[in-house]
């Protein structure tokens, strides 16, 4: 990406997660360690939660099962936004964001369980680790990728061959309401995705629980890859095709950020990057600030270029980072 150098006085902190968790400061390069979080062996994955980030240790490469069982119980650390302490709230083996504020949903498994038929118990807990409600049933071979105002936002707990489809499922009839294919970010109060297209790709957001939808059409014969909403949900921003080879196939993507309520976009000034690049990207809690990453260094020597952008800027901000070993910065929702 390119743009200007990020002023030092703009104190940008990000999450780190992988072997080395703790807050990175960008653009200084100093990273302060998380107190609280015991040694992984595979490191920590971080899921993005209002109000700061849930940790958990990535699972065991020895699991016996197949690519289908399920990870078994890990324990699951909260990390508030600022707070270079991490507090234990429980066990589970999978952990996705609730639509309450200061809450999540763990979700377990019986040992060594077949995921794709399998059953699994949700519990909304606080960041406490106080629960919320009553324990629930998910439907066989779902899991939950995120809390809504509507329902949980369910996902197929195993990958296949075919699209990924994800369910909005109300708890309290047992019943699917919506279906997505093409999913692109999801919030408590929003869902966006991109239905098939003709001439040219229309993002929809539905706006939750009130069920209304509005459309956001991509410029040319662009398409959208993933997507974030902004904290208040007024903005959506996009990962979208720049260049298209002969073949169809992407040959550079760029950063877009969507008005919800007018549809308009706005192009990220210096976002346009190489397809094979992955660009990680996020708000920064409680504002339009955004904020994305790309790799630029080694497994050895691991640098990472940050990008700041708000709207109305008309350059990026961007620096350079080196961070601990196997340990990368947060910026989207995750797990990563």
């Amino acid at each position: 990406m390119t743009g200007q150098p990020l002023p030092r006085a703009a104190s940008v902190w990000l999450l780190l997660g992988g072997q080395g968790p703790g807050w990175l400061s960008v653009p200084a390069g100093r990273t302060e360690p998380i107190r609280g979080l015991p040694r992984s062996g595979n490191g920590y994955q971080l899921i993005r939660i209002a109000g700061g980030w849930a940790a958990q240790p990535f699972p065991a490469d020895d699991v016996w099962c197949g690519d289908n069982c399920a990870p078994g119980p890990l324990p699951v650390y909260y990390v508030a936004d600022g707070s270079r302490v991490a507090s234990r709230i429980g066990t589970a083996d999978f952990t996705a964001p609730a639509a309450t504020p200061g809450a999540l949903w763990l979700v377990s498994y019986r040992r060594d369980a077949d995921m794709s038929t399998a059953a699994g118990n949700a519990q909304e807990v606080s960041v406490t680790g106080a629960t919320r409600g009553p324990r629930l049933r998910l439907p066989a071979g779902y899991v939950i990728d995120q809390g809504t105002r509507a329902g949980l936002l369910l996902v197929s707990a195993v990958a296949g061959s075919s699209p990924v489809r994800y369910e909005l499922w109300n708890p309290g009839t047992g019943r699917v309401t919506r279906s997505f294919a093409d999913l692109i970010a999801a919030s408590p109060a929003e869902i966006a995705w991109l239905p098939g297209c003709t001439a040219s790709c229309r993002v929809h957001v539905l706006d939750l629980p009130g069920g209304h939808v509005e459309e956001i059409s991509l410029p040319g014969r662009s398409t959208a890859y993933d997507g974030a909403f902004s904290p208040d949900g007024q903005l959506l921003a996009l990962l979208v095709t720049a260049r298209v080879t002969a073949a169809g196939r992407a040959a550079a993507t760029r950063l877009m950020v969507a008005t919800v309520a007018s549809g308009r976009m706005t192009a990220v000034p210096g976002s346009t990057v190489g397809s094979g690049n992955g660009v990680t990207f996020g708000w920064q809690a409680g504002s339009h600030r955004l904020i994305a990453d790309v790799g630029v260094g080694t497994t050895d020597q691991p640098e990472w270029q940050i990008a700041v952008w708000r709207p109305g800027d008309a350059r990026l901000s961007t620096a350079l980072a080196r961070t601990p070993q196997e340990s990368w910065p947060g910026s989207d929702q995750g797990p990563y």
